[in-house]
């Protein structure tokens, strides 16, 4: 699960070509940090503070996930509203 969001992130990177050029800086640059420092803290929860630090890493990387996921949303609704 702490892996999930970057393979994504990796995966949809040459897809983000298609969005306009500011649309897509912001989305490499934005994307990358949501999903990489976010997957980076859960992975620390998970490993320095215990049991409850695992629990903690499970609904932290649950809100990183929602996050990038509404993030993603909002960049191509912006990018068919600035299209038209």
């Amino acid at each position: 699960m702490l892996l999930v969001p970057a393979a994504i992130y990796l995966a949809t990177f040459p897809f983000s070509r298609r969005l306009m050029p500011r649309l897509c800086q912001l989305y490499r640059i934005l994307g990358g940090i949501i999903v990489l420092a976010g997957s980076a803290t859960s992975c620390y929860f998970a490993a320095y503070t215990g049991d409850q630090g695992g629990i903690a890493a499970f609904y932290f990387q649950i809100v990183v996930i929602l996050v990038y996921v509404l993030f993603s949303v909002v960049l191509l609704s912006a990018n068919c509203l600035m299209r038209r």
